[in-house]
């Protein structure tokens, strides 16, 4: 008889504690049942997927360095026009020359 009590006695604790559940989702105190933030099942297939094809990986990894350090300038050229060894300053002029296929104006 002691073993029907304690069965009733979970089951009782059971729906008394779901319902409390159901009150506080209602309150907004915790998250829906209903709101899944996505299965197990990504991690793992993620997970294969680096086993199958481990270069995904490397490209995904180079693709977040890459955002990470933002688009980066060539020094190539002298950007600015100084040349601070000889004591040169070049300025872009306000008006190119003209084009060599252009006819000239006159």
């Amino acid at each position: 008889m002691t073993v029907v009590w304690v069965i009733v006695g979970i089951v009782v604790f059971a729906i008394v504690l779901d319902r409390a559940l159901v009150f506080a989702e209602r309150r907004g105190w915790i998250s829906s049942r209903s709101e899944s933030t996505g299965g197990g099942g990504a991690g793992l297939f993620g997970e294969l997927q680096a086993l199958v094809a481990p270069s995904s990986q490397h490209t995904q990894e180079e693709l977040r360095s890459r955002e990470m350090r933002g688009e980066q300038l060539e020094t190539s050229g002298d950007p600015l026009g100084v040349d601070l060894a000889n004591g040169i300053v070049r300025l872009p002029s306000a008006n190119p020359e003209p084009r060599q296929s252009d006819p000239p104006k006159g």
